[in-house]
């Protein structure tokens, strides 16, 4: 499960941000965390109606993925993905 706030560069880790601040990006959304585990063939399901725990006034969503490796890493795989889409959209 991938919530957006666990790769959001602009929240701590007290308010959910899990990895560190290099793999993360401002403000992710729920689409480019899609294309991106999409891309890493994570199979994603996204699940826009769902509400963060420590953040229940935000509609964030989340979205579900299948992959074979710990949790963190494939966190950092997806921050740094949508870094590099974000990068390329700008050239």
């Amino acid at each position: 499960m991938v919530w957006p706030v666990y790769i959001n560069a602009l929240k701590t880790q007290k308010e959910g941000r899990k990895i560190s601040k290099k793999f993360c990006i401002n403000d992710p959304e729920l689409s480019e965390i899609a294309r991106a585990s999409l891309r890493l063939n994570f199979n994603p399901q996204i699940e826009d109606d769902k509400l963060y725990p420590n953040s229940w006034w935000e509609r964030s969503g989340r979205v579900i993925i299948e992959a074979d490796m710990k949790k963190n890493d494939a966190l950092k795989k997806i921050g740094s993905l949508i870094k590099e889409f974000r990068a390329n959209c700008k050239k």
